[in-house]
């Protein structure tokens, strides 16, 4: 990847899920929405799937249809793919069918800080919508999405959650990651002319920062492990 900035952005994303996921069979891992197939690129070695085939991935599957065995699986892994699943808790479901007692779900996802509340509402592409009283939306599109949906799910309605999942699944949060560097890098505009070489630099400054600097941050990453 020539852009410097977005090699340790992907880096930085992909190295927090695999840290979440240690000890966990690479071969009975698998990204769900995987995309192009970015983690395979960055030397990840885990199974990859999506919605929509591309060269690069194993399957071709929806989040809420899981094509693997009763138990068959270590982990799933999900970059950004969260919050386009329109109805979560039948992932959830599936997840728990799928993977072994133990088995991990992994997820880097939008974070709530205040900046990232924010900008996600009013300058974003994708919708951030912390008003919905559920967690499921309508889609007719793979690139629908909610990217409110952890913020609902782990903050607002946290005891619902757990009174739901909680007997399924052990939630551990991980922190939250990678700050204004994002906004400027042009994460929302997709454009910028600030050196791609700066914002590495930046990248690892916020990396440096304390618990205090969350509300600057965009990301988070949280897992799921199966009782």
């Amino acid at each position: 990847m020539s852009n410097p900035y977005l090699s340790a952005l992907y880096e930085t994303a992909y190295g927090s899920l695999s840290n979440a996921i240690s000890g966990c069979n690479p071969d009975a891992t698998v990204e769900v929405g995987s995309g192009s197939g970015l983690a395979t690129t960055l030397g990840f070695p885990w199974m990859t799937s999506d919605i929509s085939l591309a060269a690069q991935q194993t399957a071709q599957h929806a989040a809420q249809h899981l094509p693997y065995r009763n138990g068959s699986l270590d982990a799933l892994v999900l970059k950004d793919t969260w919050h386009h699943v329109p109805d979560i808790e039948s992932f959830l479901t599936e997840a728990h069918r799928v993977l072994r007692r133990g088995g991990v779900i992994a997820v880097f996802d939008p974070y709530w800080g205040w900046l990232a509340r924010f900008v996600y509402r009013y300058l974003h592409q994708e919708r951030w919508d912390a008003t919905t009283p559920q967690w499921s939306f309508g889609s007719n599109d793979p690139w629908d999405s909610n990217q409110a949906l952890t913020y609902l799910m782990l903050r607002r309605d946290r005891s619902a959650f757990m009174q739901r999942w909680g007997n399924r699944f052990a939630l551990e949060e991980l922190g939250a990651l990678v700050g204004p560097s994002f906004l400027l890098s042009g994460g929302v505009s997709r454009r910028t002319r600030i050196s791609g070489k700066l914002l590495k630099r930046l990248l690892a400054w916020e990396h440096r920062r304390g618990r205090w600097f969350d509300q600057f941050r965009f990301f988070h990453v949280f897992r799921l492990v199966k009782q």
